[in-house]
């Protein structure tokens, strides 16, 4: 909180000796402007209002993370593209370096009309599949890192929805504190007039400042968990450090869920992690056929044309070459590729059995939640207002005593954050179960 500090120098002159007194006035005040001119504050934040529809847009466009992943993407994509082109063709040239006849360097004329260039065009043709194969394989990489884009970007948005959530809670906790501290602040006042005047005893001061410190505190600990979730929404939502966001959400009062089964085969269909699992069987897949491929050696056609240098005057011959898988036959590849279609295989039974079982989690959580919010008596939260204001005024004309007005005043905070924490449950509820299905089935 904002204060100031003003000092004032006072002397006083007696006889010849100069006394200097300093005199300290510190003036804390809970408002910026203080009574002697306007504070200069040492950081200045700028407030943003967001809802959530305005979250999400801001989110695709501006989240760092997200934008540096679309690249991994199309780095992707740029790689099955360069593996689809054919292998160059090799052309080697030859000539003399030096002329024994004419004792002259670079000089390739030779009796009879005769140049001694040495020309030989290569072409290296994969006769296994080789090429292709890779291509394939390098075509699931480019799906899986579409399905890593997609489950990044479903990750972030919901850690979007509970950071927002929890700000919105901890700001109206604040919220709730400050109005709190105000009143209770004036009934310590009160208080202590009334106990200078011998009209009260000591200890309700006491207990009263003490349940004035211990607001304060809640709202000192609300606080610092405002701090840490502005941090996160700073970086996913691309703002700079000196803004400061103020959550605006609506939480819906019910809602209709879907059926089980409908929830289930959604997640099956829709979660990018299961896709991607599936997608890294059919990648181990595809590399088992890659690496069969590469077992049969590739082949290099040249033709080639010789001018002096050859026994036979301007040669012309062709020429075939490959490797003798003798020792190598990329055996070993094949089974490692074996091994890792196996693996690919328990993981995505693993995913699916993790999916299924994550709906199951988040899709009971929402119908007891939703079930207890809808027990609420719509004037539950009017009620305890009413009996906190009933409670101050009936304590300040002394119908009640300390005691109970200390107990009416836990009751009403413990009530209203009862109160905002379960509608806060609620509404990562609806987030987590749109999360695990992986589309927003519940708006």
């Amino acid at each position: 909180m904002p204060y100031s500090i003003t000092v004032y120098y006072i002397c006083t002159i007696k006889k010849r000796s100069v006394k200097l007194k300093l005199v300290f006035i510190l003036f804390i005040s809970l408002l910026s402007p203080s009574i002697f001119g306007q504070e200069s504050p040492l950081f200045v934040q700028d407030t943003v209002n967001i809802s959530i529809p305005e979250a999400e847009q801001r989110f695709v466009s501006k989240n760092l993370r997200l934008l540096i992943s679309q690249y991994d993407a199309k780095i992707a994509q740029a790689t099955y593209l360069q593996a689809k082109l054919w292998y160059n063709p090799n052309i080697y040239y030859g000539t003399t370096l030096y002329n024994q006849a004419d004792k002259k360097f670079f000089d390739n004329n030779y009796p009879g009309g005769l140049e001694d260039n040495t020309i030989q065009l290569q072409q290296l043709l994969t006769i296994g599949g080789r090429h292709s194969a890779n291509a394939k394989l390098l075509k699931v990489g480019v799906t899986q890192a579409q399905y890593q884009l997609a489950d990044l970007l479903r990750s972030l948005k919901y850690q979007m929805y509970t950071d927002l959530s929890d700000l919105y809670s901890n700001q109206a906790s604040v919220k709730m504190y400050q109005n709190e501290e105000v009143k209770i602040k004036h009934m310590v006042d009160i208080t202590q007039q009334l106990f200078s005047k011998g009209n009260a005893a000591g200890e309700e001061v006491i207990r009263l400042q003490a349940q004035y410190q211990d607001v304060i505190a809640q709202e000192i600990t609300s606080e610092q968990s405002i701090n840490n979730d502005e941090e996160d929404l700073r970086i996913l939502l691309g703002y700079s450090g000196k803004t400061y966001v103020v959550a605006k959400l609506t939480i819906p009062q019910s809602v209709q869920l879907p059926a089980y089964q409908v929830l289930v085969d959604s997640a099956k269909k829709n979660r990018p992690d299961l896709l991607l699992a599936m997608a890294g069987v059919e990648y181990n897949q595809k590399n088992l056929t890659l690496q069969h491929a590469s077992s049969i050696p590739d082949l290099t056609l040249g033709v080639s044309n010789i001018g002096a240098g050859s026994v036979i005057p301007n040669y012309w011959g062709i020429s075939a070459s490959m490797d003798l898988p003798i020792f190598s036959r990329n055996q070993w590849s094949v089974a490692s590729a074996k091994f890792g279609t196996s693996q690919a295989q328990l993981n995505d039974s693993l995913v699916s059995l993790t999916v299924e079982s994550q709906v199951t989690t988040s899709y009971v959580n929402l119908y007891k939640l939703n079930n207890r919010l809808s027990e609420i008596n719509a004037q539950y939260e009017q009620t305890l207002d009413e009996m906190m204001n009933n409670a101050f005024t009936n304590y300040e004309k002394r119908y009640i005593s300390l005691l109970d007005f200390l107990s009416e005043t836990t009751t009403y905070i413990d009530g209203k954050a009862n109160l905002l924490n379960l509608r806060m449950q609620y509404f990562n509820a609806i987030h987590n179960l749109n999360y695990t299905t992986g589309i927003d089935i519940i708006k």
